[in-house]
């Protein structure tokens, strides 16, 4: 059986991918709608710089700026998305490349868990905005059949575990065929619709 993969070389290439969508958007595009409802490109992206922040925090093992709202995200990206991205997850990257942040326990959105637990989660949140945002603005997702098969592992203990906690963070599951790809099983566990389209298209 393969190893499984190390979670910081997926952490970037998460992070990686994110950025090159981001970087990708038009201005205009920023109020388009996207997968997660009520959530404008620009929302999605602030909840991302929000999320990554606060994880940046938890690697460091600190309680996180209670202003950096997840459920309602506020306005972080002002007219620099990109900037304020890469800037959010340098911080997020040396956080969890410390050494000794990888060991026991560490703080997250929904109480303590184990630091590599919590990583995971970053990895996770990451990968998913970073498919709303493309599915929003119609450009390539960038995540491969590796990165997927990682952040689905990951999902289907983390969704339900923050669905008990809180049940507006995720919808129920969205049914699909067995036979459906990796990242489709990954965006369904989340309870989007793996094939939204914007309206129009």
């Amino acid at each position: 059986m393969a190893a499984f993969p190390d979670p910081l070389r997926i952490l970037d290439l998460a992070q990686t991918r994110a950025a090159s969508v981001i970087a990708s958007i038009r201005d205009e595009q920023l109020d388009l709608a996207t997968p997660c409802d009520e959530w404008s490109v620009r929302d999605v992206i602030n909840k991302l710089v929000a999320s990554t922040l606060l994880f940046a925090s938890f690697g460091r093992r600190e309680a996180g700026d209670p202003n950096l709202d997840l459920i309602h995200p506020k306005d972080l990206i002002g007219t620099d998305p990109l900037g304020t991205f890469s800037q959010a997850a340098t911080l997020c990257r040396k956080a969890w490349r410390e050494i000794g942040a990888l060991d026991g326990m560490a703080t997250s959105t929904i109480g303590e868990a184990k630091a590599r637990s919590v990583l995971n989660a970053r990895i996770f949140d990451t990968t998913v905005l970073s498919w709303d945002i493309s599915s929003a603005c119609g450009l390539p997702c960038l995540i491969d059949e590796e990165h997927a098969t990682y952040v689905l592992r990951v999902a289907q203990a983390l969704v339900p575990a923050v669905r008990s906690h809180n049940k507006e963070r995720y919808k129920d599951p969205v049914e699909i065929n067995e036979d459906a790809s990796t990242l489709t099983q990954l965006i369904a566990v989340t309870g989007r619709n793996p094939f939204w389209k914007p309206e129009g298209t």
